[in-house]
C-alpha cells in the first residue's frame, strides 16, 4: 500500500473501528496490556471518558508491528547475518540494495501507516477535549500520540538517510524530503515540546496505560536524535534526566530480562506489550517472533512451534564475546546450535564448557540449515508459553529501548568531551552495565571502550551496532566476513513505489 492509499484507505478504517476501544478498569497484571479491552465502533464524543479510546488505538497501531520491519532494521549490522531464504535481506547484508527490494518498502509503508493514524487519534482526542473538561489529560494524551509519531520518524531517517516530515495529512505531495539532520531536528524540538505534558514515571508504574509512553521515553528519544546528529552535549543533558529520575535500574539479571519475567521491567524505557491474557485460546495479541527462531528445536514443550531461522548472531560477535570473557550475556545473546558449535572449535579453539546446545530450561537447538546460531534475545523458552499456546514466542514482549543504553550513551557523550552535572562518571555508567554482566570494572573509559561495551551489551537489538558504526563512519568494523562497506552504502534508497507515488523522492535528500 503506497503512501497515498494508505491515506485513502487506512485513515478511515481507523475512525470506523481500530481506534475506538472500551475501556475497562485498569489492572496489575501485567499479562493484560491495554489491547486487552474490546473494540467498537460506537463513537459518542460527549463521552468524555472515552476520549483514551483514539489514543489507545495509536498504541495498538505502533504494537502491531509486521515481523520484517525489526529483521530490516537490524541485518546490516556486524552483530547479525541475514540467513533465511529472502535474497533482498541476504543482499542487503552484504550492502547491496535496491529500489525493488519488498522489505525496505514494508517498513516505510508500515511506518507511515502508523504516522498517519498518530494524526488521526490526535484529531479525535480534540474532538473529546470539550466533554472530557481535563485539559492536562488531553494534553498528555496528545503528547503520547507525538511520543509515536517521533519513535517511527526516528526509524525511518536512521534506515533511508531522510524522509517526509509530514505536519498535515493533506500537504503530504507538496511536502520536501528532510535529510537525516533534520529529521533528527525535528524530533528533538518535539520531544522538548511534549515532555511538560507527560507522566515523569517509569512506564510500568502508569495506571491509565501499563507501559505507555512517558517523560523519559521522549527524553530517551532525544538522546537518541542528538546523537545522531553528534551533539553530544545535547546526549548527555537528556539521558542525565533519565538518570537522575531515580525511576529506571538496571535489570539484576540480564538472561530473564529478554523472557517472560522481564516483561515491564525497572530497566525498560519503551517495549511493544502483548499477552496470551493467561488463557490457553481465544484472544491473544503477539508479535511473529517466528523469523527469529531456529527450525529444528526439541523443545521441552511438545509441539512448540518452530522458527524460521532468518537472524543469525554473527562470528565475529561471538568471538569478539569470547575474546572478552563474556558469560551471561553471550548466554542470552546467542543461541548455538552442535555445528555452530564445531565451527567455533575449528576457528577459534577451545570454548569454555559451559557453551552448548541447550537453554537453561532444556530446549535443544539441532542442526539448521538456514543458520548455525540464533539470537537467543528473540527466543522464548518453550516453558513460558501459556498451556494451549503452542505459537513460537507467544506471550513474549518486545523490548525497544533500555537503560543500559541510555547510560551507555551518557558514557560514550562524556568520553567525546560533553559534561554532566551529575556524579556519576563516563566509567562509572561503563561498570554498572558491566557488573551487571558479572564483567570487571574499567578504570578511565575510553571512546572505544564505550562502543566495545554497547557491541556486547545491545547485539541483536534493532540495528544499534549498526547506527553506532554508521555515526563514527567506521567502515573497517562494517567490512568483515566478505562484506565490503563503504559509507555511499550507510543508508537504503527510496523504495521504488513509494517514489512512484511520490515525485519528491526522485530528486532525492537534499
Amino acid at each position: 500500500m503506497r503512501l497515498k492509499q494508505i491515506i485513502k484507505y487506512y485513515l478511515p478504517v481507523v475512525m470506523g473501528g481500530l481506534l475506538m476501544i472500551t475501556v475497562n478498569s485498569c489492572s496489575d497484571n501485567l499479562d493484560k496490556p491495554f489491547e486487552d479491552e474490546a473494540f467498537t465502533s460506537d463513537v459518542d464524543y460527549s463521552v468524555g471518558s472515552d476520549m483514551i479510546k483514539p489514543l489507545l488505538g495509536a498504541y495498538y497501531g505502533l504494537y502491531t508491528r509486521s515481523w520484517e520491519e525489526p529483521i530490516t532494521l537490524g541485518i546490516r549490522g556486524d552483530d547479525v547475518n541475514a540467513a533465511g531464504d529472502q535474497v533482498p535481506m541476504q543482499e542487503q547484508d552484504e550492502y547491496k540494495y535496491l529500489p525493488s527490494h519488498w522489505n525496505p518498502n514494508s517498513v516505510w509503508q508500515l511506518h507511515y501507516n502508523d504516522i498517519v493514524n498518530t494524526f488521526t487519534a490526535m484529531e479525535e482526542i480534540e474532538k473529546y477535549r470539550p466533554a472530557a473538561n481535563n485539559d492536562a489529560l488531553a494534553d498528555q494524551y496528545l503528547a503520547e500520540c507525538r511520543v509515536i509519531r517521533a519513535y517511527l520518524y526516528l526509524n525511518i531517517a536512521r534506515t533511508f538517510g531522510g524522509c517526509i516530515v509530514i505536519d498535515q495529512l493533506d500537504n503530504i505531495q507538496n511536502t520536501p524530503v528532510s535529510n537525516k539532520a533534520a529529521v533528527m531536528q525535528y524530533i528533538v524540538d518535539e520531544m522538548n515540546e511534549v515532555i511538560p505534558n507527560l507522566p515523569a514515571v517509569n512506564p510500568n508504574k502508569r495506571t491509565d496505560i501499563k507501559g505507555g509512553m512517558t517523560r523519559y521515553t521522549a527524553y530517551a528519544l532525544m538522546a537518541l536524535a542528538y546523537q545522531e546528529m553528534e551533539n553530544y552535549q545535547g546526549v548527555v543533558d537528556a539521558t542525565s534526566e533519565i538518570i537522575s529520575s531515580g525511576e529506571y535500574e538496571l535489570s539484576g539479571d540480564y538472561y530473564h530480562l529478554f523472557k517472560k519475567a522481564g516483561k515491564l521491567d525497572d530497566e525498560i524505557i519503551m517495549e511493544f506489550q502483548y499477552s496470551d491474557f493467561n488463557q490457553g485460546e481465544g484472544d491473544r495479541t503477539s508479535f511473529l517472533f517466528a523469523p527469529f527462531g531456529i527450525a529444528g528445536w526439541t523443545p521441552v514443550v511438545s509441539g512448540a512451534g518452530s522458527g524460521w531461522g532468518f537472524y543469525e548472531p554473527t562470528m565475529k560477535y561471538i568471538e569478539f564475546m569470547l575474546d572478552r570473557g563474556e558469560t551471561v550475556r553471550l548466554e542470552t545473546s546467542v543461541v548455538f546450535t552442535p555445528d555452530g558449535i564445531s565451527q567455533l572449535q575449528n576457528d577459534y579453539g577451545t570454548l569454555p564448557s559451559w557453551i552448548n546446545n541447550k537453554n537453561r530450561e532444556g530446549d535443544i537447538f539441532n542442526n539448521n540449515a538456514r543458520l548455525k546460531f540464533a539470537s537467543g534475545k528473540h527466543i522464548q523458552p518453550s516453558t513460558e508459553l501459556v498451556e494451549g499456546r503452542l505459537e513460537f514466542g507467544s506471550n513474549k514482549n518486545f523490548i525497544v529501548i533500555r537503560y543500559a543504553e541510555m547510560l551507555l550513551m551518557y558514557s560514550e557523550a562524556l568520553t567525546r568531551g560533553a559534561t554532566t552535572n551529575l556524579s556519576l562518571s563516563a566509567t562509572d555508567a561503563v561498570n554498572l552495565v558491566r557488573a551487571r554482566a558479572s564483567m570487571g570494572n574499567l578504570s578511565n573509559v575510553t571512546t572505544q571502550d564505550v562502543l566495545d561495551e554497547k557491541f556486547a551489551e545491545l547485539a541483536m537489538e534493532w540495528g544499534t551496532r549498526y547506527y553506532d558504526m554508521v555515526r563514527t563512519k567506521n567502515t573497517a568494523e562494517l567490512t568483515y566476513e566478505g562484506k565490503t562497506f563503504t559509507m555511499d552504502k550507510a543508508y537504503l534508497p527510496f523504495p521504488a513505489d513509494q517514489v512512484a507515488e511520490l515525485p519528491q523522492l526522485a530528486e532525492g535528500i537534499q
